[in-house]
Formats: C-alpha cells, structure tokens, sequence
C-alpha cells in the first residue's frame, strides 16, 4: 500500500509543470482574445456608424440598385441584417421583419463571439493553480518522508514553489476576469446600437419600395 502510495506521489512530479504549461496556454489564449476582441469591436462600431449614415441616405432617395450593391458589399451588421429584409422586400411585412430580426440576432451573437472561452478561462485558472499547488506541497511532504528532514530548508523551495501555482492562477484569471466584464459590457453596448440602426433602416424599406414603384410607374 505504501508502495502504491508512493508511487502515486512520484507521477505528481510530473502533473506539476503540466499545471504550469496549462496556465501558460491560458494566459496567451486569453491574451489573443484580449487583443482580437478589442480590434474588432473597434473596427464593427466605425463600419458600422459609417454605413448607417451612407444607407439611411440611399433609402431615403429610393436608390435601389446603389442600396443593394452598397449592402452586399459593407460589413457592417446592420446591413447584413438589411439584406436579410431586401431578399424578401416582395414579401409579407411581418416576414421581413421576422427575417431582419433573426439576422440581428445573428450579427449580435456574433460580436460575442470568443467571449465563453475567456469567461471558461477566468473561471477555472484558479483550479488550475490551486491543483499545481496541491500536487506540489504532496511533492514536499514526499522529500520529507524520504529524507527525514523537517527543518524549514528542506521543505521552504518546494512548498513556495508549489504555492506559486496558485499565484499565477490568479494571476491569470484575474485579468481574464476583468476583460470578460469589459467586453461584455462592450458587445452588449454594440448589440443595441446595431440593432437600433437595423431597425431604423427596415422601417424605412416600405416607403422606399412605394417611392421606387411611383417612379416605376
């Protein structure tokens, strides 16, 4: 049994850089993401606030043809919701606005995209740390057993070692923490102004497609 035991504790030795690597990987993930999230969103918010304007124009002079291409060509949300209501403009009203709805949605969820891994991250790099620590102060009290010391020599570097797997946990869950909240409260903020442009340009459609047929006619 003591063997067994033994033979346990020995596998740890390895388990702890394991914990190390694992937290590593997580910071520079959680970086990545970091960084990807904040270009983004900067780059959605100037498109899109720069499209509206241009396409608001457009349904305002009843240019159709200009409308479509300049929608099939912007990366802007809303005009991809835009899109969604212009491929069923011929359509019952409420079909059209069911269709740009479900592509708000869409675009929407879109903005948050790479925000669970951060949040997964945040939540569980402290049990990564905290397991890193555990398996080092087992590692400790082994070399004890082992060599009969107890003087606070033989066990200080591998008991401050093996709480410095809790320490960066923390340190890595505490910053992914914070962006989580930051960008949370970014793609939310982003959420309602695409949709409040999208809405605003669909209610516009049924005037535009009145104005194009008079002219039509």
């Amino acid at each position: 049994m003591e063997q067994m035991i033994a033979s346990a504790i020995g596998t740890t030795k390895f388990l702890v850089p394991l914990a190390f690597l694992t937290l590593v990987i997580f910071s520079i993930v959680s970086v990545g993401i970091m960084f990807e999230r904040a270009m983004t969103l900067k780059r959605v918010r100037r498109v899109e606030d720069s499209d509206f304007g241009v396409l608001r124009d457009m349904i305002l002079k009843n240019q159709d043809q200009a409308l479509r291409a300049t929608v099939a060509a912007s990366q802007a949300p809303s005009a991809t919701a835009l899109q969604a209501g212009l491929e069923l403009r011929d359509s019952h009203p409420d079909l059209v606005h069911e269709a740009i709805t479900q592509e708000i949605e869409i675009q929407c969820a879109e903005l948050g995209r790479n925000l669970p891994i951060l949040g997964t991250i945040a939540s569980t790099a402290p049990y990564v740390g905290l397991f890193g620590t555990v398996l080092g102060i087992l590692n400790a009290f082994a070399e004890i057993a082992r060599t009969n010391q107890t003087g606070a020599s033989a066990v200080a570097k591998p008991i401050s070692e093996a709480l410095f797997a809790t320490g960066v946990g923390l340190g890595v869950a505490i910053p992914a923490v914070m962006a989580f909240n930051y960008f949370s409260g970014r793609v939310n903020d982003l959420s309602l102004h695409v949709e409040n442009h999208a809405l605003k340009l669909a209610a516009r459609l049924p005037a535009m497609k009145a104005g194009v047929e008079e002219n039509e006619a």
